[in-house]
């Protein structure tokens, strides 16, 4: 239930279309740089990178060839500075970790340590750099991804099953589990729709990404159908196959890896690329549409590319940099080694537009928008074509400028002119802080009365200041907003929230 009768307020698309054709025009005049930074402490690739809530990015955990005292450590990049630092050491070292920012700010991190056969998970608090512990699998499940859920629990679904030998040959686990941060422990939620449906699905698909939707539904993008996961009821429904996809026949269809699902300011998921052993690495790019909950063919990269980043910038562009890459000649395809190059995915234009290259190839790394709009890409490995040896991994890191940098906006502060107001009767919201403007959407995250669960309202306000009036059947009491996002286009729900808080009474 919604806290307020604020209906979905319109944008004119003209309004839409020429800010983002200014920023096309833009993008054509430039094609943005590239420059480095500091180096991280240690040789990283598959860590996480997290932007928190200060504008500092959470480094944690990775491979770095077996070393793993080395990757109990996390660090800290300023982008003030330009520098790492450390900051505090994991309880448990990860190497292939997942990263989660919650809503109170500090970070669920989960994943299998060397030495064990279950997910182990613990809390990052950066107002004190420390870790601690938090609950264990409830699935016996190994890997897989998390996702925050807008009501401020943990998905974490696409793990194998961890209960036999580490070392023997698992079935991915056919029921996903929940992370409650307001008890610490994890629940079993599900099963996947497409458990146990072949000879092949014994348990549950194999996930290659994960992305949620505006309504609030999560994307399992998988192999052979995708799934859709409901969080009200806790279910999972079955959803269109990928068009990209390596097949061996119902029994056993291919599992595409290192592909990533970006989600778009249209509501759109954007799949790139991928490789299967038999198949190779692809260079395609696909859409999914949650209106038809189907995929859509979207054309191709520039080149193949497998375990590279794809990540949503404010003008709504996707940056896809680096990855493994092969070469195909006479109908057979080489892996090519690691590469530099990077490309833009324009989702007004349906068009991909080759940028200039990174200062490294990468694969294996990670690439963050920071606050002022710029990319930090840290870590990762790089190697050369087929019938070279050795792969490199590197504690080194860049900077992307966009030809426009747009900066993230912040909202901190949030005044409402009224401590109580009754049904029928209205109150006003005031919204202050950096790179905010009158023309911007705000979702707000809130509680209702007797719930400690989070809600979200989108597009709740358009404009700093404005009106709200209370509809009848709005459960009276107390009323906490504890969250607020900012964004330019008003179907772009795919920012953080950053914590402000204000609390009405509703009253009968």
């Amino acid at each position: 239930m919604r806290l307020i009768d604020c209906p979905k307020i319109l944008l004119a698309a003209a309004v839409v279309f020429a800010f983002a054709a200014n920023v096309s025009v833009s993008m054509a005049q430039s094609l943005g740089t590239f420059t480095t930074t500091g180096s991280m402490s240690i040789p990283r690739i598959s860590h996480t990178a997290t932007l928190l809530a200060n504008g500092k990015v959470l480094i944690v955990g990775g491979d770095d060839n077996g070393q793993t005292q080395a990757l109990g450590s996390a660090e800290l990049y300023d982008p003030n500075t330009g520098t790492f630092t450390p900051t505090g050491n994991m309880t448990t070292p990860l190497p292939l970790p997942t990263a989660t920012l919650l809503n109170d700010g500090r970070v669920l991190i989960v994943g299998r340590p060397y030495d064990g056969c279950e997910n182990t998970a613990e809390l990052y608090d950066p107002a004190t750099g420390t870790f601690s512990k938090t609950g264990g699998t409830a699935t016996h499940q190994v890997g897989g991804r998390a996702i925050l859920l807008d009501d401020g629990r943990v998905l974490v679904a696409g793990g194998i099953s961890g209960i036999t030998d580490c070392l023997s040959d698992r079935l991915p686990v056919a029921t996903p589990e929940l992370y409650d941060p307001s008890t610490g422990t994890f629940v079993p939620t599900g099963p996947f729709a497409t458990a146990g449906i072949n000879s092949y699905y014994l348990a549950g698909p194999d996930v290659s990404a994960v992305s949620l939707l505006p309504d609030g539904r999560v994307l399992i993008a998988a192999e052979l159908n995708s799934e859709l996961y409901n969080p009200v009821n806790g279910t999972f429904s079955q959803t269109s196959p990928m068009t990209t996809i390596c097949g061996f026949g119902p029994e056993r269809p291919g599992y595409i890896s290192g592909r990533t699902g970006t989600l778009l300011a249209s509501g759109k998921v954007l799949l790139t690329g991928g490789e299967h052993e038999d198949c190779g690495r692809y260079a395609t790019v696909e859409l999914y549409d949650p209106l038809d909950e189907k995929f859509h063919a979207a054309g191709a990269m520039s080149r193949t590319r497998a375990n590279h980043s794809a990540t949503l910038l404010p003008d709504g562009t996707v940056f896809i940099a680096g990855g493994d890459t092969s070469n195909c000649v006479g109908g057979r395809c080489y892996r090519d080694g690691t590469t530099a190059s990077v490309e833009s995915y324009d989702p007004l234009a349906g068009r991909l537009t080759v940028l200039d290259n990174m200062v490294a190839n990468r694969a294996g790394h990670t690439a963050t928008v920071l606050m002022d709009g710029t990319v930090l890409i840290a870590g990762g490995y790089s190697y050369g074509p087929f019938g070279t040896f050795g792969r490199g991994m590197f504690p080194t890191a860049e900077i992307y400028t966009p030809p426009v940098p747009l900066p993230t906006p912040v909202v901190t502060e949030l005044q409402i002119d009224r401590s109580s107001v009754a049904v029928g009767d209205s109150f006003t919201a005031n919204f202050a802080g950096s790179n905010v403007t009158p023309d911007m959407f705000f979702d707000v995250r809130f509680t209702a009365p007797g719930s400690n669960q989070s809600n979200v309202g989108l597009n709740w306000q358009r404009d700093l200041t404005s009106d709200h009036t209370v509809s009848a059947g709005i459960t009276p009491g107390v009323w906490t907003i504890n969250g607020v996002r900012a964004h330019r286009f008003e179907d772009d729900h795919s920012g953080n929230f950053f914590p402000v808080t204000a609390t009405i009474v509703v009253v009968p």
